[in-house]
């Protein structure tokens, strides 16, 4: 068998979106793989900011998010069950801060797997925002 990733956009609204990525790797570690593209959301962004994320990511594994840009920016790394809500909610959630080259994308890499069937699953609950 080989890897299996699947990406469900749940909700693309004018200022809402929510984005759910899950994978099952039998075979090796799921490749830095875009996630969100702005570009694709309607009506189109030019970046998002995260507000929630639920996860259930299978150990060994770990799965890295990261800001797309000349040089990425790690965004968080997610281990185990769990969830992050209303972060930073104060400020906005979540903000992408890439720098040079921001594309706005976020990007997913799998880290960890060494043998067997891991599955994992990622939510994202985001708002659309304009560069400033």
């Amino acid at each position: 068998m080989a890897n299996r990733f699947n990406l469900q956009t749940l909700v693309d609204g004018d200022r809402n979106v929510v984005i759910k990525a899950v994978g099952v790797l039998d075979t090796s570690n799921q490749a830095r793989t875009i996630i969100v593209d702005v570009s694709t959301l309607v009506p189109a962004c030019e970046l998002v900011s995260v507000d929630e994320i639920y996860f259930n990511v299978t150990s060994p594994l770990s799965v890295l998010l990261d800001w797309d840009a000349t040089t990425d920016v790690d965004m968080i790394t997610l281990s185990g069950c769990g969830e992050y809500c209303n972060m930073g909610r104060e400020w906005g959630g979540l903000q992408n801060n890439a720098g040079a080259g921001i594309t706005g994308d976020i990007y997913l890499t799998t880290f960890g797997w060494a043998a067997g069937t891991i599955p994992f699953s990622v939510i994202l609950k985001m708002k659309k925002r304009r560069l400033l």
